[in-house]
């Protein structure tokens, strides 16, 4: 009688171990997974941040008072806007940016594709997957005449 106790708690023991082997085999996969996901989220985050904060940043660059030309605007939006990016970028490939100046405004455009992890197995699931981000920011012109008019204007709504 009391054999088949010991053998009855040897054979629970034996099952037991293997329980729980099985579900560390389907939990670590999915805590993993969810672990890299969330990395690669924030990447993504610190990346989309970046590229907002650079594509304005790049625009007022351009907007200066002591730029007679659009060209000149343009080549220092440009260098701006190269310069802004270069090496903060963790989550993203095939970068590219435009420059664009008119009469009133500076625009920098920033284009890039999402480096997802899981990519390929996840296009085959989910159709229409964009994994492009594009951002635009424009800033308005500084026209020397214009800014002493409009500080004037201020001022005479400013009691004193």
């Amino acid at each position: 009688m009391k054999s088949a106790k010991i053998m009855n708690k040897r054979w629970d023991k034996k099952y037991e171990d293997a329980y729980f082997t099985v579900e560390a085999a389907l939990l670590i996969p999915i805590v993993m997974l969810f672990t890299v996901m969330m990395i690669f989220l924030a990447f993504y985050s610190y990346d989309r941040c970046i590229l907002e904060h650079s594509a304005y940043e790049a625009a007022l660059r351009g907007t200066s008072n002591h730029f007679d030309t659009a060209d000149e605007a343009k080549n220092a939006a440009q260098s701006a806007a190269a310069r802004l990016t270069e090496g903060k970028l963790f989550a993203m490939h095939d970068f590219s940016y435009s420059v664009f100046v008119d009469a009133d405004k500076v625009t920098v455009n920033y284009h890039c594709v999402v480096n997802m992890p899981f990519v390929t197995w996840l296009s085959e699931y989910v159709s229409g997957i964009d994994l492009t981000l594009d951002i635009s920011r424009s800033a308005r012109r500084c026209r020397q005449t214009r800014t002493i008019r409009d500080c004037r204007i201020i001022n005479k709504l400013i009691p004193e």
